[in-house]
């Protein structure tokens, strides 16, 4: 849970500098807001996303709630997933590629080039992702699985 939160913190800081590096025309600017993009992706998102997926799966395992037992936990376990591996395979070497772009722009305009664009969209949605599946854990809708209705006490 801590995790998870720490990841929606994490994911709302990208998008607000994801918009800030495609917005500014300060180079200095566009240098700092990429590279600290680079330090969050590289330090911190890809160790609460992992951690997050796998303390999912270990409370589910260990509540009442059960593992493929109902289907929020399914969707938000999907969301997690699909979400840890798209920031890692395609977020991170974009990041990459801004910061590089932006590293040694001296008093020119920036350039990260199409990187920022594929950021600007991109980041906004995973937070917009990690939200849904924070709205589904509060709520949690669909019901049960057919295994977990199978599983329901007083069932046979």
């Amino acid at each position: 849970m801590v995790t998870s939160v720490g990841w929606v913190g994490l994911s709302l800081s990208m998008a607000v500098l994801a918009i800030m590096g495609y917005t500014t025309d300060d180079a200095a600017v566009a240098k700092g807001v990429y590279y600290a993009m680079y330090v969050f992706d590289d330090t911190s998102v890809t160790v609460f996303s992992v951690t997050a997926a796998i303390t999912g799966i270990l409370l589910s395992c260990g509540t009442k709630w059960g593992l493929l037992l109902h289907w929020w936990i399914i969707v938000k376990w999907v969301i997690t997933l699909f979400m840890t591996i798209f920031a890692w395979f395609v977020i991170h070497p974009i990041v990459m590629t801004a910061t590089e772009r932006t590293a040694d722009v001296g008093d020119g305009p920036p350039d990260p080039g199409w990187a920022a664009d594929f950021l600007l969209w991109s980041v906004p949605v995973l937070f917009a992702l990690l939200t849904v599946a924070a709205v589904v854990s509060v709520y949690k809708p669909w019901g049960r699985t057919a295994r977990g209705r199978s599983a329901q006490p007083g069932r046979r």
